[in-house]
Order: structure tokens, then C-alpha cells, then sequence
């Protein structure tokens, strides 16, 4: 499978991060059409031999956030005015660490720098920033949520190792999702809601996790896996397994627009083991994410408004190429050409005349 063959990740990150989470309000007004969007996304290049974390607008370079002496990854953006947050985290020596860049320029060092530390995920509410991720303590991962730059809350049981890997903002309250691991049993797919746990959406029979959330009204989706199948939570229950678990399947990230929920995931091709990367709508598949030549694909975020859905990811081939489609045609290619690239979180502004 080719996502256990990259060479420029931790091995940590066999579960890959989450997108960003999106939001919908069932109550307020339909929304009018918009007559363009400016599109954000966060991932990293390799122009020399050292992955280095990047931002792109509209398929162009706007920011390199590191300067290539270390390996770097932006695992999140979000967009709020005419300010661009990313969350991710750098190599430094023998410790990742954590960190959020504010248009460009490195805002809050997260981690200790004496453990490991991860961001995964930023939103921005009520004039603040939080982010999720995991900070390591006593050796094993403890799931994490700071508000602007210092820890609001760590969810873990000890001893255990969990992960944050989405965070969302309503009001006073922030949800954080990922997955918790206690002693020798499997991981749970879980849901916290402030200082603790909301939901535990799996049973500990099969290995499980959330990826990314989605908060509408008062309604919180979920998607991740459980087991081998790609699946969507509403609240508490299961709302869709999206694939039948013949191989194994995530969904990576989810979002609404109006009564219609999108989901951007992957099953891997048990012929020849890429992952293939697929849309689906309201719980069936609606396409496939493909460049036509038969390489893999892995979409990592999803947004939509009225018939325009984006997401933002990675095609596999000789090289790994950062991508943003719209439908299942290619909107922007984010690469050079030269070495490895890929998207891991995207935010579409729309845009009105």
C-alpha cells in the first residue's frame, strides 16, 4: 500500500491526519450561490531533500512555512478575514514539534520541544484559535486541544495513548475526535466535548477513529473507520459504513451543504494495493478521484456549496503530486514537478460579485 511506503512522514503516522472540519447552519438562511472561490490548501513539497511545509491559494505558492533545514508538514489551514492559520509541526533534532503559523509567520511553538507534539487541526471561533493534536507524556501520546497557543484540555486515561485529530467551535463549546487506546485494548473512535468525553462511537471489537468532524446546527458528523470500512457517525450513531470491509477504507473528511452530506475517502484496490481515493454523497459513492492513468489517489478534505465540490489531496505515481479537484476533474496540480508534494487540508472561501 503505498501510503506505508512514504519516506518523508514519521512512522507515527500510519493514521493520517484530518482535514479541516467544516460547518453548516440548518437553521439560518440558504446561502446565495457564489460567483467564485479563492481556494487554501496545506501540505508540503520537497524541492531539495527535506520536506518543507507549504501553503498554496488558488494552485500558487503563497507561503513556504519552513525553510527546508527541517523536515516540516502543514496538516491544517483556515481562513478567517484576511488572516491564514496553519497547524502542523516540524522535525527539530530528535523531537517534532508542534506549531501554528499566522500568514506565514510562525505564531505559536505549541510542543515543549523536550517531547513529541502534533497539530492536526485549527479552527477559528469567537476571536480565538484553537488547535488539535497530541503531545507526548510519560512516553505515550495524550490527545490535545490548545487554545491560542497554551493546552485547554488532554484526554487520556492512564495508561493509555490518544489522538486528537479534529476540532470544532460552537458557541462555548469545542469538540475535539480522534481515537483512544487504553492498555492493551483496541482504539475507540471518540468524540470529547470540552474537558471530556461526549462519545465513544465504537465497541473496542474492531479498531476504530475519527478523522474529521463536522459541525451542522447542533448536529456533530464523524468520519473515520471502523475496522476496515470507511464510516460516518451522526452524533452518536453510525450513520453510514461506506465501503463493505473486503479491504481496508477510511473516510478522511466530511462536510454539508444544506440537506446534502459529502464525504472524501479511500478504499485500497486489493489487485494491486493503491488506495483509491472517492466521494461520496448522502452515504453512496458519487465518484471516483483519478487522473485517468490509473495511479492511486487520497483526498484528505472535502467542501461544497450548491453543484461545486472541492477536495484537496494527493495522486500516486512516480511521484506523490499535490492536487485540488473539483468533481472528479483536476482543478489545480500544486507541484513543480520536481519531487514529492501533497495536500492534506484545504479552505474554500466563496467569493460573490
Amino acid at each position: 500500500m503505498k501510503r506505508l511506503l512514504r519516506n518523508f512522514l514519521p512512522v507515527l503516522l500510519a493514521a493520517l491526519a484530518g482535514p479541516a472540519a467544516c460547518s453548516s447552519d440548518d437553521d439560518g438562511p440558504k446561502p446565495p450561490k457564489p460567483t467564485g472561490y479563492d481556494i487554501y490548501a496545506a501540505g508540503y513539497t520537497t524541492p531539495a531533500m527535506k520536506a518543507v511545509a507549504t501553503v498554496w491559494k488558488n494552485g500558487e505558492t503563497l507561503y513556504t512555512l519552513t525553510d527546508g533545514t527541517n523536515d516540516a508538514w502543514a496538516y491544517a489551514v483556515c481562513v478567517s478575514g484576511s488572516t491564514v492559520y496553519v497547524a502542523g509541526y516540524e522535525q527539530q533534532g530528535d523531537e517534532i514539534v508542534a506549531k501554528v503559523w499566522e500568514n506565514g509567520t510562525l505564531k505559536y511553538t505549541l510542543g515543549s520541544g523536550s517531547a513529541d507534539s502534533y497539530a492536526y487541526s485549527v479552527f477559528a471561533a469567537n476571536g480565538s484559535l484553537y488547535t488539535a493534536g497530541s503531545t507526548q507524556t510519560d512516553g505515550a501520546l495524550t490527545a490535545t486541544v490548545w487554545k491560542n497557543g497554551d493546552v485547554l484540555h488532554a484526554y487520556s486515561v492512564s495508561p493509555a495513548v490518544s489522538q486528537a485529530r479534529s476540532v470544532v467551535v460552537s458557541g462555548s463549546d469545542v469538540y475535539a475526535a480522534g481515537s483512544l487506546q487504553s492498555g492493551f485494548t483496541k482504539p475507540l473512535a471518540v468524540v470529547w466535548k470540552n474537558d471530556k468525553a461526549h462519545y465513544t462511537l465504537t465497541d473496542g471489537e474492531s479498531e476504530a477513529g475519527v478523522t474529521a468532524l463536522c459541525l451542522s446546527g447542533r448536529t456533530i458528523y464523524a468520519a473515520g473507520h471502523s475496522g476496515n470500512s470507511a464510516t460516518v457517525w451522526k452524533d452518536k450513531d453510525l450513520l453510514y459504513t461506506l465501503t463493505d470491509g473486503s479491504s481496508y477504507a477510511e473516510a478522511m473528511a466530511v462536510c454539508r451543504f444544506e440537506n446534502t452530506l459529502y464525504t472524501a475517502g479511500y478504499y485500497t484496490d486489493t489487485d494491486d494495493f493503491e488506495e483509491e481515493g472517492v466521494v461520496w454523497k448522502n452515504g453512496q459513492e458519487l465518484f471516483d478521484l483519478s487522473d485517468g492513468s490509473g495511479s492511486g489517489s487520497m483526498p484528505y478534505s472535502i467542501a461544497a456549496w450548491y453543484d461545486d465540490v472541492f477536495t484537496a489531496g494527493t495522486l500516486f505515481g512516480t511521484t506523490r503530486t499535490a492536487v485540488v479537484w473539483h468533481g472528479n476533474d483536476i482543478r489545480y496540480t500544486l507541484s513543480d514537478g520536481t519531487g514529492h508534494s501533497e495536500a492534506y487540508s484545504m479552505y474554500v472561501v466563496p467569493l460573490y460579485n
